[in-house]
């Protein structure tokens, strides 16, 4: 019983407090907008096997229904990456080690070629290493993967936060 008079009374306080969907299934319609403009949005090639990772990730994150129409922004981002092995056994090697990815990217108008958003974004995870080369990489890729859909995710956030304060 407590509980149920609770969640009514954070169900009813929620809406006064100003939270709205940006997109999503229940998302209003200057949201629908976010996901519109969204999808005009170019993602340039990114060099690398990494990049192709990122770019990737990126793509399912911000147009998962394809490219709306004529690219009205274009989306340039320089990733890179860093591993440090942190765990040594007595022999010098490694057991564990972080990697960490960064990402700076740069929304342009193409129209214009004004810069509307840029910013800076990373996320870190570890992986073990173990004797065998072939489980490390394995591993070693799973955490780039891992990463590229946070980088992703972050940086279409960032995107839907900009276009939906209407800028």
């Amino acid at each position: 019983m407590r509980r149920a008079l609770v969640i009514l009374m954070v169900s009813l306080a929620l809406p006064g407090c100003g939270f709205k969907p940006m997109y999503g299934a229940d998302a209003t319609a200057s949201s629908a907008s976010v996901m519109d403009r969204m999808a005009t949005i170019d993602i340039r090639p990114i060099p690398d096997r990494l990049g192709q990772v990122v770019r990737n990730a990126l793509v399912d994150a911000i147009t998962p229904g394809g490219a709306g129409g004529a690219p009205v922004y274009e989306l340039a981002l320089k990733v890179g990456e860093e591993r440090e092995d942190v765990a040594i056994r007595q022999n010098a090697s490694a057991t564990r080690a972080n990697y960490r990815m960064s990402a700076r990217f740069e929304l342009r108008e193409i129209a214009t070629d004004k810069v509307a958003l840029t910013g800076t974004t990373w996320a870190e995870t570890a992986f073990d290493i173990v004797q065998q080369d072939y489980p490390t990489v394995i591993a070693q890729q799973d955490a780039q993967e891992k990463l590229a859909v946070e980088l992703a995710e972050e940086i279409k956030t960032r995107i839907a936060v900009f276009f939906d304060k209407g800028k």
